[in-house]
């Protein structure tokens, strides 16, 4: 138990220093390119346009072995086909969340990605595990969630209900290049 403590804390550590910086509601969610389990890779760039769920989880995040399951399930709802729904495991060995994913997300639609041990997370400045940010199609973060509960997954359907079904700007802005 103490081993898992301190685990925890060691991949926590990095992202205790930038809560003060941390992503909130407005803030331009930070680029990124990790690789999925499957061998590709994913950049936050290659969505613009499009909604963004990303979670980040781990292994030995009790709450995150809930929350993930519940997760798929609403990446499964109708209404979300558009909506990418990305799942960042943060363990540092891969073995134990491909374990996980086998047994308990087989055929998941969850795009599952790797930050081994946590760069990407730490730069987010998340606030507990899971860590959820609902990003708009420009790239701008909406909605933050940290820690699992059953109210918070609702706060985030009704999140993504008002994402979806937002427009995008037809209009483009001077000096936007996208």
């Amino acid at each position: 138990m103490l081993r898992a403590a301190l685990l925890a804390l060691a991949l926590f550590a990095p992202a205790v220093g930038a809560l003060a910086d941390g992503v909130g509601v407005g803030d331009p969610a930070p680029a990124f390119t990790l690789p999925d389990f499957g061998g590709g890779q994913v950049g936050l760039s290659e969505l613009r346009g499009r909604v963004v769920c990303l979670d980040f989880w781990a292994t030995w995040c009790a709450t995150c072995k809930t929350a993930l399951p519940a997760l798929e399930a609403l990446a499964r709802r109708p209404g979300f086909e558009d909506v990418r729904f990305l799942a960042v495991n943060i363990d540092r060995a891969g073995e134990p969340a491909d374990r996980f994913v086998a047994e308990r997300l087989p055929g998941a639609k969850l795009t599952l990605l790797r930050d081994a041990g946590g760069a990407l997370l730490a730069r987010y400045g998340a606030e507990g595990m899971p860590a959820l940010y609902l990003i708009d199609r420009d790239g701008v973060v909406r909605h933050v969630e940290a820690g699992y509960e059953t109210a918070a997954l609702r706060r985030v359907e009704r999140a993504l209900d008002d994402l979806v079904t937002t427009r995008p700007e037809t209009s483009s802005r001077v000096g936007d290049e996208r």
